[in-house]
């Protein structure tokens, strides 16, 4: 029982995060689009609905299994009898594999093979950022831990 109350947990805070940060970006962007009229994702999206009601459920929806999918994907990384390596790279294809449908189904990459290319691309170059930095800080709160025993 303890195990379904953790991942219900889990799932509502991944959940409450991806629609927080969904609506965020949806917020800045149509600030920087000047748009006189809230609008939850692309004109391509939400043309698609026969309300404006209907499309910011659906993309509340898909905010909200992105923050699952990123969310549960970090579990890879707590699987201690894999090496770095291969958490990275099993964690890398189900971030991609997981995302690309929903950006499709959001309407911010349209189906075609030069916009899927960028947008991997973009994918690509966000992933190496956030995995160094991620690295590096690891590295650092390590080397911080080892020189505190030290002391001891």
């Amino acid at each position: 029982m303890k195990g379904v109350k953790r991942f219900i947990y889990h799932l509502y805070m991944f959940a409450t995060e991806g629609i927080f940060i969904g609506l965020a970006i949806s917020i800045i962007c149509n600030y920087l689009s000047r748009s006189s009229s809230y609008v939850p994702s692309d004109p391509s999206f939400t043309s698609k609905f026969s309300n404006s009601l209907d499309a910011f459920t659906v993309s509340v929806i898909l905010w909200a299994v992105t923050g699952t999918l990123f969310g549960f994907g970090s579990f890879i990384f707590s699987i201690s009898q894999w090496s770095l390596l291969k958490k990275t790279i099993v964690n890398f294809f189900t971030y991609y594999l997981g995302f690309v449908p929903l950006a499709l189904l959001a309407g911010w990459v349209p189906l075609n093979l030069i916009n899927l290319s960028k947008f991997t691309l973009i994918f690509i170059l966000i992933y190496i950022t956030t995995w160094y930095c991620t690295y590096h800080k690891a590295v650092k709160d390590v080397k911080s831990i080892n020189q505190k025993i030290k002391e001891k």
